[in-house]
């Protein structure tokens, strides 16, 4: 056996490049499930480190069937937070490349919600098919590409089965949002603690991105609009600071205008927010562009950002953004929709 693994069954803390390789180790079709168990079990058992999680990451990436490309921005969100929201990161990534941010937005379809970032690009008729040139090409002319991640982190599927099958979180709980395989120098991730915003935060200082690891108290993998917000800046330090959705907003949001049960309703909720129409849902998704507005340096002050984001949505570029991206097949859904 590896004697890097050997000592992280037993217990050992390991090093970065260690964890790299163990990624790439036991994604091969002659490791097996009790091998890949016995090592996701052992690392739950004492916690893992900033530097493995940062470690295993970077070997999954290393195993895309695309290569980096950096100059771009993500925002992302763990997910898990049960909240039934409209699908908040994606909506926002439209808004931003409206306002011409270079977005590599990487997501899945759900998992424990209704309605993931990859069910609204569906939805919308997006088509997630793309080589590498294409994906650059569409960062470069229209601003936005959506990097679905089972068509490229084809490695996740080793793991996919004895997941499944433990009882208990993983280490693949946090990999989501630190795996896009673009690399991208920028990012906005969100996430359903305190605990795992300040794991991502040291990951992100690690690897050398500029961004911000946001998390809220009433448990949402982004910004509330209903209670207040914190936001760990990471560059060079890491620093936080706190943000109330209420007061940025001016006014008490209706969580029926956000929030569905049903596939559909989330659809027709997002969508009128990026349209402008939901006045609600367009708040929402404006104060979590805004993070990403002011890493890229299009405003100084949160407050400006919110105000340049929600403009972007009444006045129609960000649904105008939208139609481009799917090849007008949005407006296709939206008729069906409506």
């Amino acid at each position: 056996m590896d004697e890097a693994l050997l000592e992280i069954l037993n217990g050992k803390l390991a090093k970065g490049h260690d964890m790299n390789r163990m990624a790439c180790l036991l994604s091969s079709p002659d490791a097996t499930d009790s091998l890949r168990a016995a090592f996701l079990s052992s690392l739950y058992v004492r916690g893992e480190t900033a530097e493995e999680i940062e470690g295993f990451a970077s070997g999954i990436m290393s195993m895309a069937s695309i290569k980096p490309y950096r100059k771009c921005t993500d925002i992302v969100g763990t997910g898990g937070d049960r909240k039934g929201t409209i699908n908040v990161s994606t909506a926002s990534a439209i808004v931003c490349a409206s306002l011409g941010i270079k977005i590599g937005k990487h997501g899945n379809r759900s998992i424990t919600g209704k309605f993931g970032s990859a069910d609204f690009m569906e939805a919308c008729g997006y088509d997630f098919s793309m080589n590498g040139e294409e994906i650059v090409r569409n960062i470069l002319n229209e601003n936005f590409v959506f990097i679905l991640a089972p068509e490229y982190n084809n490695s996740f599927m080793s793991f996919s089965s004895v997941r499944k099958k433990l009882g208990h979180r993983t280490i693949f709980n946090i990999m989501g949002p630190i795996t896009n395989p673009l690399g991208p120098e920028k990012a906005v991730i969100g996430s359903i603690s305190p605990e795992m915003q300040g794991m991502i935060a040291r990951v992100m200082k690690i690897r050398s991105v500029n961004g911000y690891s946001i998390t809220s108290s009433d448990g949402m993998d982004e910004i509330s609009p209903i209670s207040e917000s914190f936001l760990m800046e990471v560059s060079d330090s890491i620093k936080t600071h706190e943000v109330d959705g209420r007061n940025i907003i001016g006014r008490r949001i209706s969580e029926n205008n956000i929030e569905g049960k049903e596939r559909e309703t989330l659809f027709n909720l997002t969508l009128s927010g990026i349209k402008g129409e939901n006045r609600d849902a367009s708040a929402f998704i404006a104060l979590n562009a805004a993070p990403a507005l002011l890493l890229n340096g299009v405003s100084g002050t949160f407050e400006d950002s919110y105000k340049i984001a929600l403009k972007s949505m009444e006045n129609g570029m960000a649904f105008s953004k939208l139609t481009k991206i799917t090849k007008g097949k949005v407006l296709e859904a939206d008729t069906v929709a409506g």
